[in-house]
């Protein structure tokens, strides 16, 4: 477990304001939520925070280790992972569904 007790964040609320209006991702503004509702209150409860948003208290604790540790931009970086190699290649699906659906 991450266990994030006290972050301070540094920019202002201005600043998370107009990076809330520039985000382009649901994601990004669920992370910028979170900034925005810790420099407002002055003990927000990182529970309370998890519930209005509808995620798991570690997520937005790893969330918040993340911008401790790396910043604000670390903290947005949506991270990709790449996956199991498909058994069967894009062709074969294609005709795959064709005969599937046919029966």
């Amino acid at each position: 477990m991450v266990g994030v007790s006290s972050v301070q964040v540094k920019e202002s609320l201005e600043e998370l304001a107009k990076k809330l209006r520039q985000a382009k991702t649901p994601r990004e503004k669920e992370r910028l939520q979170v900034l925005n509702l810790l420099k407002q209150e002055k003990a927000p409860k990182i529970n309370a925070i998890a519930n209005s948003l509808g995620k798991h208290r570690g997520t937005v604790q790893s969330w918040l280790s993340r911008y401790k540790k790396e910043g604000i931009e670390s903290m947005l970086e949506i991270k990709s992972y790449p996956g199991r190699v498909r058994i069967i290649p894009g062709l074969g699906r294609k005709s795959f569904r064709k005969t599937v659906t046919r029966t």
